[in-house]
């Protein structure tokens, strides 16, 4: 292990924390403080869940590694993080949320995303934490080790230099892109999109998973029900397993269902790319929640990911042309004012909460487009 990883009287800076001892006396120091940057490294190829392997934390006076694989009492630390005084600055913190909560039950009072933060600034809307500092501070942090194994022990001095880096100049980015955003008048923007992170890191994200299946957009309206209908299934079938959703039902083949909507197991297992152990098994499941596709709430799912009636296209694409020009003027990007998937449910009628109200409701406002039509 390297040197600084070793335990050194009278700091805890840069230190991998996997004693009793140091976490009380890093659970003291975070307590002084009440803005602390915070990452987190784990690991799921073979799980649903995400197994915590590091929880990395900064302050003004330590920045250190917490052990989440060391025989420790991480409930001190989650409790002095999840104070009601304490704010968590991250960058792209939406998984880092999700796996804390899923450990600790409870999610930062007041959070602060750098990335977003960055975007808002006019920086690219998903800007990695390298080309941030980079841009912001001048500050080369390296990605040598962004595919490292989190579960290893002992934990390698390279994966570790690199785990701490990605918390060490957290606080000076955000102090760097707060002046900034004061000066254009956005730190309310920044607030609301962060507390709607926060809000939303709890959320089931079945939309978010089957709105990225390949081909999904091309199929008819059954079929897209049918297929947000085994999502959910197989999101199910995942967590009560704690297997990767691939290893339940591929893409592929959950598409390939959708299309087919068989009305029976045989029909089920005629489909050439199913498994025959997978139509024995499940099979009944499968044929079950196909025939409910028809339940309201997955009608009310898909109204509310704008996958209806689709949008005029002159309307979209005349509206897109109005957000384009006005994120020219205010510096950012379009899509971090409003992506073609919100402007295309705005239009129908059903916008996502970020453009019913807030600064984006504002803004479409001034351009002399309804909030609610």
């Amino acid at each position: 292990m390297m040197e600084a990883a070793e335990t050194r009287k009278g700091t805890l800076t840069d230190r991998l924390i996997d004693d009793e001892g140091s976490l009380r006396e890093l659970v003291a120091e975070i307590g002084r403080s009440s803005l602390v940057a915070l990452d987190t490294e784990f690991v799921r190829e073979r799980t649903y869940y995400p197994q915590l392997c590091l929880v990395q934390v900064a302050t003004d006076d330590v920045t250190a590694c917490v052990d989440c694989l060391a025989d420790l009492d991480l409930a001190p630390l989650f409790a002095v993080l999840t104070r009601p005084d304490t704010t968590w600055v991250l960058h792209s913190g939406r998984q880092d949320l999700e796996v804390i909560h899923r450990y600790a039950n409870a999610l930062p009072a007041r959070l602060i995303d750098t990335q977003i933060a960055a975007a808002l600034a006019g920086h690219a809307a998903q800007i990695g934490l390298r080309e941030a500092l980079s841009a912001m501070l001048g500050v080369d942090i390296g990605k040598d080790h962004t595919r490292s194994d989190w579960s290893a022990r002992p934990l390698p001095e390279g994966p570790l230099r690199y785990a701490l880096d990605d918390v060490r100049h957290l606080l000076p980015l955000w102090r760097a892109l707060e002046q900034k955003l004061a000066a254009a008048g956005r730190l309310d923007w920044v607030a609301e999109d962060c507390a709607r992170l926060v809000e939303e890191a709890t959320r089931d994200d079945v939309l978010a998973i089957w709105f990225r299946l390949k081909g999904v957009q091309g199929l008819s309206a059954d079929e897209r029900k049918a297929a947000l209908a085994l999502v959910l299934w197989r999101e199910r079938a995942a967590a009560s397993l704690d297997r990767p959703r691939r290893w339940i039902m591929s893409d592929e083949l959950l598409i390939r269902i959708a299309q087919a909507r068989p009305k029976n197991i045989r029909a089920l297992a005629a489909i050439p790319e199913m498994p025959k152990r997978l139509a024995h098994r499940q099979g009944a499941e499968i044929i079950a929640r196909l025939a409910a596709r028809d339940d309201p709430a997955l009608e009310e799912m898909l109204a509310r990911a704008g996958s209806g009636e689709r949008a005029d296209r002159d309307a979209l694409k005349a509206l897109q042309g109005k957000v384009k020009a006005r994120a020219a003027e205010l510096g950012i990007e379009a899509e971090v004012l409003a992506s073609r998937r919100d402007l295309a449910a705005f239009l129908r009628g059903v916008p996502p909460p970020h453009l019913a109200s807030g600064w984006r409701a504002a803004e479409l406002a001034a351009l002399g487009e309804p909030t609610s039509l």
